[in-house]
């Protein structure tokens, strides 16, 4: 009796410390603890100076609001050979599909380096034009102060660590933000085109 007993209470112990590691069997991994903090409080874009591929600076959040468009963030560096390309390829599709609908005027697309000190305004020029950007869809850009970096990461939960080939490693997906500055939505790659069509109401 006092063995079942036991068994019970353990089992209990258990279901419960999974609950609590697993934030009640929602957070099952760190990125979909990510997803989940963003969805649910809705931070807003900091104002942080920004530097786009021409060399014009310009406070984040305030853009956001200025543009009124839906706006679909990446964050990469250009010298990625892995997450970033995969990135890019879903970029290019979505700006296809932007232009295909008619939806520039609704939605942008905005890369952001976390490596500049590297990523001058020179290089991502270069690198928008390898990608194929068009300027009124797809913006490259980086932080103008480097300390103020760890800041705009924070807001957007993006993970990088530098690894010991020069390169960094880092979480990739997409980050909605609505016109009103606000961090609405993560997605994968896969579900970019639906979620369009959800923000959008565009068929």
């Amino acid at each position: 009796m006092r063995t079942a007993a036991a068994s019970v209470i353990f089992l209990v112990l258990g279901i419960w410390a999974t609950c609590a590691i697993t934030g009640g069997f929602e957070l099952l991994t760190t990125e979909q603890a990510r997803r989940l903090d963003i969805s649910r409080k809705q931070p807003a874009v900091p104002e942080i100076r920004l530097i786009d591929q021409s060399g014009q600076a310009f406070h984040f959040g305030a853009w956001v609001r200025e543009e009124n468009k839906f706006l679909i963030v990446d964050f990469i560096y250009t010298n990625c050979q892995s997450l970033c390309r995969a990135l890019g390829s879903e970029f290019q599709q979505l700006q296809q599909r932007i232009v295909e609908r008619g939806l520039q005027s609704r939605v942008h697309l905005l890369s952001v380096s976390f490596d500049p000190a590297h990523d001058n305004p020179a290089v991502l020029q270069q690198y928008a034009g390898h990608m194929q950007a068009m300027p009124d869809v797809w913006t490259f850009a980086t932080v103008g102060d480097a300390r103020e970096l760890d800041a705009l990461l924070r807001t957007f939960g993006v993970t990088v660590i530098p690894d010991r080939m020069g390169g960094f490693q880092h979480n990739a997906a997409l980050i909605w933000v609505a016109p009103s500055g606000k961090l609405v939505r993560v997605t994968d790659f896969d579900s970019s085109d639906s979620l369009l069509d959800e923000l959008t109401g565009s068929n």
